[in-house]
């Protein structure tokens, strides 16, 4: 595997988030022209998830997940997808739009995210172990409770806490989480 770093215009300089945004446009189909369509693309800035699907479905390329991870981010505005006020919130609704939108544009099996919004899991599950520790049922930091919590919010999500064997930094208490993808209209 190649890994390959391209400078983007910051979104919040000169050209803005509508310059950033056409650089991405205009940017992908070189990369994947040099390339090849066996090019996976990923961006950490929020703003350009919606240009980059875009670009990345019209050339054939793969997109592995977003910078945030989740179905609401980026897919519905760069596919067009339409959310009907009785649907708001319904993962099972999103995912079905986003797969169809996705295979019906050729990227079957090239596009992934994570099967559930983590930063709502995020916000229930630490909102939760708040009243948890309030409420005296737990005391301090507990990583399992919040594991436990995360699990029942977010479904079946891999935990770690934090450990760099690089430097040798530990954080017990810093715990890290993976959820469980969904590669749209693939295995």
């Amino acid at each position: 595997m190649e890994w390959v770093f391209v400078n983007a215009p910051d979104p919040t300089g000169d050209a803005g988030i509508a310059g950033a945004q056409q650089f991405i446009l205009e940017d992908v189909p070189r990369q994947v022209e040099k390339y090849g369509k066996d090019t996976a693309f990923f961006s950490t800035n929020c703003g350009m998830q919606e240009p980059l699907i875009r670009s990345v479905l019209t050339t054939g390329a793969i997109y592995p997940e977003q910078c945030c991870p989740s179905p609401y981010h980026g897919y519905p505005g760069a596919l067009g997808i339409e959310i009907p006020e009785g649907k708001a919130g319904d993962v099972a609704f999103i995912l079905d739009a986003i797969t169809e939108k996705v295979v019906a544009g050729g990227g079957a099996g090239r596009f992934a995210t994570w099967k559930i919004p983590i930063n709502m899991a995020f916000t229930y599950a630490s909102v939760e172990y708040g009243f948890d520790l309030a409420d005296g049922k737990i005391k301090g930091v507990d990583i399992e409770h919040m594991k436990a919590l995360l699990t029942k919010h977010a479904g079946n999500a891999q935990f770690s806490t934090y450990n760099n064997v690089a430097t040798g930094e530990k954080a017990d208490n810093f715990l890290l989480v993976v959820g469980e993808s969904i590669i749209f209209g693939g295995k």
